[in-house]
């Protein structure tokens, strides 16, 4: 077992030197998530306008909730780094830092073959990705990692500033800042000297940021979580979808410490409730979209980590347990799921969406855009465009969109991405208007909204050229794109134009294609 021990930790060192380098040359290979472009539009617009908006020289909108990030970005694009190089640089300082600081945790001294197996760890999860599709992941890990270790240290001071900048990172943040700090009451005697630091480094910057925000985007609370908390509920608390999601990695999570769990001189276990217990309540009573490699729960395998980490001295003896379940229970619960985010990245290379876009900016006169895809389109484009979900535009955000306001803005596109069983040419069997705030409904809505005596259909293939060839489709089969031209639009001959250049399906074809899809639901 010692041998096999070994070869484990070796293949762990090895994969966390072939991660580091990947990280680092993601924006050779590949292209971000179509939310983490959403985020680099807001900080391309701060960098060069000094606002926080969706469009450039547009309202003042808060659809980025990751405000540290954004500003990150924004302040890399001042620099003239673009933006996934400098999510790059980010992701591999952050690794680096993320294993220095579980390693601080357990007492190990530091060098670099442990680091390298810690971040082999560390990238053994499928979040991993979502890193690499450039959200902030691998940043929140570092600092919800370095405010544990200030709290077990009894660093007031530092614990409350790590707890603020986490919040910035992450408004979501508080569900685990909070407690942690409260915690410092119960770990050590200095109250006051807690009390002090905590309501005047955390507390009263926290609340001159929020009046501030409310102030700047006059929006009591950030439009991605009005959107995500307008759903239906199981128990009128839990969305099922999000519970779901979760499990493997609560599993996961479970395999990996119950050689802590079941030890009679287990440590700080109490940790479980700040870093484990309260944020999965909060998650499940989420909508999560764009849940990119399960990135809203990176929280899960790193809590267990930390915790482990902890115990790693009283754990003398069975360390090596705690290895063997490691890969076990990696094996049998997330090697599959990594390797489909591997795929899912490829398959999710929206390069023919960047190259129509970039076509649609070189045209002499920009028009008006419709989308449920707010990433890619308007980044690239430039064009003045409208959110239908909501993330992007306050007007969605508080009340869900209807087919009525495809009429009153007429925009010159409208594009969206349906779910497989649903239409782009709207059905008898569908009702006048939805009102429920679902992906389907919307998509219905849009569809409604963009009459045929007014707009005409064309079809793309959604995502790679190596999603399409791998699931044997022909253009616009499968999934797809819906792109719904404005017949009288003044920039109707341009814009068919670029989409039959970038292998958009002709009306004729399209209509075949959607009554052929229609006919087979009926």
């Amino acid at each position: 077992m010692q041998i096999l021990d070994r070869v484990c930790i070796v293949l762990l060192k090895v994969y966390g030197l072939i991660a580091l380098l990947a990280l680092a040359l993601v924006p050779f290979f590949f292209l971000p998530a179509e939310d983490s472009i959403i985020l680099f539009s807001y900080s391309r617009n701060l960098a060069e306008h000094g606002a926080i908006t969706f469009l450039a020289h547009g309202p003042h909108v808060e659809g980025a909730t990751d405000f540290a990030w954004m500003v990150l970005v924004a302040g890399g694009m001042r620099l003239g780094v673009s933006p996934l190089w400098f999510s790059a640089g980010v992701n591999v300082v952050s690794a680096l830092l993320l294993a220095a600081l579980l390693l601080k945790l357990a007492g190990v001294r530091l060098s670099l073959p442990r680091l390298l197996a810690v971040t082999g760890a560390i990238a053994c999860v499928p979040q991993i990705l979502a890193a690499a599709a450039g959200f902030a992941v691998l940043p929140d890990a570092v600092l919800l990692t370095a405010l544990v270790l200030f709290v077990m240290r009894g660093r007031s001071g530092l614990a409350s500033v790590a707890a603020f900048v986490f919040c910035l990172f992450r408004p979501d943040g508080v569900v685990f800042a909070v407690p942690l700090l409260a915690s410092l009451f119960y770990l050590w005697p200095q109250r006051w000297k807690s009390a002090s630091s905590i309501g005047g480094l955390f507390l009263l910057p926290g609340m001159l940021y929020f009046v501030w925000r409310w102030r700047y985007f006059d929006e009591f609370f950030p439009l991605p979580f009005l959107v995500k908390s307008d759903t239906h509920r199981a128990l009128g608390i839990f969305v099922l979808r999000s519970v779901h999601q979760s499990w493997m990695f609560l599993l996961f999570a479970l395999v990996l410490l119950a050689p802590v769990i079941f030890r009679r001189r287990a440590l700080h276990l109490w940790l479980l409730l700040p870093l484990l217990a309260l944020p999965t309540l909060f998650y499940w009573a989420m909508r999560l979209d764009q849940n990119v490699a399960a990135r809203f729960f990176y929280y899960v395998p790193l809590a267990a980590a930390i915790v482990i980490a902890v115990n790693w001295e009283a754990l003398r003896g069975r360390q090596s347990v705690v290895l063997r379940l490691g890969c076990l229970g990696w094996l049998l619960i997330l090697a599959m799921p990594l390797f489909r985010e591997v795929r899912t990245l490829r398959d999710g290379q929206f390069t023919e969406v960047k190259s129509i876009a970039e076509a649609f900016n070189r045209m002499p006169q920009h028009g008006t855009i419709l989308t449920s895809e707010a990433g890619f389109l308007p980044y690239f484009s430039g064009w003045t465009t409208y959110d239908a979900w909501g993330l992007n535009t306050p007007e969605f955000a508080h009340h869900f969109f209807q087919r009525e306001d495809v009429e009153r803005l007429k925009p010159d596109l409208v594009v969206f991405h349906p779910d497989d069983a649903e239409s782009c040419v709207a059905l008898s069997s569908w009702s006048s208007g939805y009102t429920e705030r679902r992906w389907p409904h919307m998509t219905r809505n849009l569809t409604l909204g963009a009459n045929p005596t007014h707009y005409e259909l064309w079809l793309t293939s959604y995502g790679s050229e190596f999603y399409r060839r791998r699931r044997h489709w022909r253009y616009g089969e499968g999934d797809r794109e819906c792109w719904l031209v404005r017949i009288d639009s003044p920039l109707y001959p341009e814009i068919t134009q670029v989409l039959r250049e970038h292998n958009g399906v002709a009306p004729e074809e399209s209509l075949v294609l959607e009554r052929k899809r229609g006919g087979l639901q009926r």
